[in-house]
C-alpha cells in the first residue's frame, strides 16, 4: 500500500485500472451514511454489481465472521472488498479475506494462523473513525468467547486506503474520543516497544505529536484542521504499529472491553499512564528490550517531552486528564470495576505472556495486581 494518504480519486483510478465490476461492500451499521460516505462512493459504484454486508458488531466476534463467509460461498466471484467504517469493520473485511475460500479454518486458525491463504482480492479500506489505523496494518482483530485473537498476514495490509477527514463530522463525541486516544496509545506504545526501529519511532512521534494537539478541538470541537490531523496521527500510528505491534496497554485492555464493556480506546487510554509509569521504572532486571533499560528510560522520557511535560508523573496526569476533558470517565469504580473479583477477572483475562512480551519492562500478574 502507498504510505500517502490517497484521495477519492485514487479509488477512481484504481477501479478502473483494476477493472473493478463487483464489489463486496463491508460497512458499519450507521456511519456509512451518516459520515456521507454513501454519498462519495453513489457515482463510483454505479452500474457495478455491489453485495452490503451491515449491522456488525462492534467487535468482531468470529462465529458472526464464519456466517458471513458461509453466506457468501454461492456468490459469483467478486472483484474488490470495500471496507468502509471503523476498526472492527475493516478487521471484518480483512477477515473474509483471509478465510474466504475455508470458512471453516477460521475458528482453528485462532491459535495456529502460520499456513494462513488469503484470497487474491484487493482490499480498499476507508476509515470513517481516526484511531484504530487498521487500514495500515496487517492485523485483523477477532474475538471468541470473550477472548481477543489476532490474525496476521501481509496480504491482509489494505491495497489502498483512502483517509477522509471530512467522514469524522458526524461521529458522535464519545466514539471520536474513544478511537482518537486509541491514535495516541498506539503512537505510544509503538514508541516505547522493544521492537521500535528508526522508522517506527519516526512515525509515532509525529502520531504522538499529532494527536496530543488535535485531540481535544478534534473531539469538542469539530474543528476542520484538527480533524484532518488526527486522522493522519491515526494512520502514521498505525503504520508505526504494523512495524512494532502494540505492548502491555492493549494486550491487558482487551480484558475491559469484553468484561466491562468499555470501548477499546477509552479502555487503552485508562491504563496508557499507569504503565508509563511502570515503564520509567524499568531496571536491568526486569529489561525485556536488548537496548538495555537506559534505553527504556530515555525513550519515555522523549515521549513525556513529547507530550509537553517535564516528569513521568505529569505526564500520566496529562493523559488522565486529557480522558476526562474528552468526557469519558476516568473513575474505574463508575465503569463497574469496584470489587476484588472485579480485579481479579481482568488480571485472569488480561494477563497473556504471549502479548505483554513487547513490553519493555517485564509485565507479571503480581506487578498488574498493583
Amino acid at each position: 500500500m502507498n504510505s500517502e494518504l490517497q484521495s477519492w480519486s485514487h479509488l477512481a483510478d484504481f477501479f478502473e485500472r483494476s477493472k473493478i465490476q463487483s464489489v463486496l461492500l463491508v460497512t458499519g451499521t450507521n456511519l456509512y451514511t451518516a459520515s456521507g460516505a454513501d454519498k462519495k462512493l453513489v457515482h463510483l459504484l454505479e452500474g457495478k454489481r455491489v453485495r452490503k454486508i451491515d449491522g456488525l458488531q462492534i467487535n468482531p466476534q468470529a462465529d458472526e465472521v464464519v456466517g458471513l463467509l458461509q453466506g457468501l460461498q454461492t456468490d459469483p466471484p467478486y472483484d474488490a472488498i470495500l471496507a468502509i467504517g471503523g476498526g472492527s469493520v475493516i478487521d471484518v473485511a480483512k477477515l473474509l479475506k483471509a478465510f474466504w475460500h475455508h470458512p471453516e479454518l477460521l475458528l482453528p486458525g485462532l491459535h495456529h494462523s502460520d499456513s494462513l491463504h488469503p484470497a487474491n482480492i484487493p482490499l480498499i479500506a476507508i476509515p470513517t473513525t481516526a484511531g484504530s489505523g487498521s487500514e495500515a496494518t496487517h492485523f485483523a482483530v477477532v474475538y471468541h468467547n470473550k477472548e481477543k485473537h489476532s490474525i496476521a498476514h501481509p496480504d491482509l495490509l489494505p491495497d489502498l486506503a483512502i483517509i477522509d477527514s471530512e467522514l469524522l463530522h458526524s461521529l458522535p463525541q464519545h466514539i471520536a474520543a474513544a478511537s482518537g486516544m486509541d491514535a495516541l496509545c498506539q503512537g505510544i506504545e509503538s514508541y516505547w516497544s522493544i521492537h521500535s526501529t528508526e522508522a517506527s519511532r519516526s512515525l509515532a512521534k509525529e502520531a504522538i505529536q499529532l494527536a496530543w494537539s488535535s485531540l481535544k478541538p478534534a473531539v469538542l470541537d469539530k474543528d476542520p484542521d484538527a480533524l484532518e490531523q488526527l486522522a493522519r496521527a491515526s494512520h502514521l500510528a498505525g503504520q508505526a504499529i504494523n512495524l512494532t505491534k502494540t505492548t502491555a496497554p492493549h494486550a491487558v485492555s482487551y480484558a475491559l472491553t469484553s468484561y466491562f464493556g468499555l470501548q477499546h480506546g477509552h479502555a487503552v487510554g485508562l491504563l496508557t499512564p499507569a504503565f508509563l509509569k511502570f515503564n520509567a521504572e524499568v531496571t536491568d532486571a526486569d529489561c525485556l528490550d536488548p537496548r538495555g533499560a537506559a534505553w527504556v528510560k530515555q525513550s519515555i522520557h522523549e515521549i513525556v517531552d513529547l507530550l509537553g511535560y517535564q516528569t513521568v508523573a505529569q505526564a500520566a496526569n496529562g493523559i488522565t486528564q486529557l480522558i476526562h476533558d474528552l468526557g469519558l470517565e476516568t473513575d474505574f469504580s463508575k465503569l463497574g470495576i469496584q470489587s476484588e473479583s472485579d480485579i481479579q477477572l481482568i488480571l485472569d483475562n488480561g494477563f497473556n505472556p504471549g502479548r505483554v512480551n513487547n513490553n519493555p519492562r517485564k509485565v507479571t500478574k503480581e506487578a498488574l495486581g498493583e
